[in-house]
């Protein structure tokens, strides 16, 4: 439905994320893949909780929030905790997830994230949305090498954009919306099921499925073909929010 574009020149990701969190007016944030906190620091949101195995916090993550709450491990650690199972359980409703690029790992980090999410919270996927082949390696230093003399050196993706066909495959429930947000897109999903366990239930054979495919250039159009690509700057736009989204 979409063709592959030669850039993303929607609102950045970031603008969208503070402004729709500001919109929804935020009560319990979740973050995986904080580095530095540049993004986590224009969230809005009462309570906010920050997961990366290693901090380089520089930005005052506490900007525009009551609460901070910072888990110095990996994502599966943070699912495993007490905190997580016990304080956050049915309450997250606006999620944003960046840790490794890739796919089994933004897969796992979905459906652990769905499952303490409120059933009208919001999950936002980044990096889904890749515009050259280069970046969409699952090697971060062979991403580099292959994107050296493109116009996106230094670019990368990792092979999550695979987690969007996997969940419009797996997960007819979603609502899955892609937008061509500034500089690699944006995936918004909806209409959350905290009690679904059909991605936990079928992990392996999904994984095994989509290792095989591969992340070339014309996998990546094919990909491309399956979506609708849209405008970030209509989704926080007066009240055209509640067009999309579950609230």
């Amino acid at each position: 439905m979409s063709a592959m574009p030669r850039q993303h020149e929607g609102l950045h990701y970031m603008s969208l994320m503070s402004s729709l969190s500001k919109l929804r007016e935020t009560q319990n944030y979740l973050e995986i893949g904080v580095q530095q906190g540049i993004h986590f620091s224009v969230i809005h949101a009462n309570h906010a909780v920050a997961v990366d195995p290693g901090f380089l916090i520089n930005q005052n993550i506490a900007n525009n929030k009551n609460s901070v709450y910072m888990h110095n491990g990996t994502s599966d650690s943070f699912f495993r905790s007490q905190y997580a199972n016990d304080a956050m359980k049915g309450r997250i409703d606006l999620a944003f997830l960046d840790g490794l690029h890739v796919f089994e790992f933004l897969l796992r980090d979905f459906f652990n994230t769905e499952a303490l999410s409120a059933t009208h919270g919001l999950i936002a996927l980044h990096d889904c949305l890749p515009i050259t082949a280069a970046m969409a390696q699952r090697n971060e230093a062979e991403a580099h090498k292959m994107g050296a003399d493109t116009h996106f050196p230094g670019a990368w993706t990792g092979d999550v954009w695979k987690v969007v066909s996997i969940l419009k495959k797996f997960r007819k429930d979603l609502r899955v919306l892609c937008f061509s947000a500034a500089p690699t897109g944006l995936i918004l999903i909806t209409n959350l099921d905290p009690t679904s366990t059909t991605l936990r239930d079928n992990y392996l054979d999904i994984v095994e499925e989509y290792a095989k495919i591969p992340n070339d250039q014309a996998a990546i159009e094919a990909f491309y073909d399956g979506i609708e690509l849209l405008a970030p700057e209509d989704a926080v736009r007066d009240f055209d929010h509640s067009l999309f989204f579950r609230v």
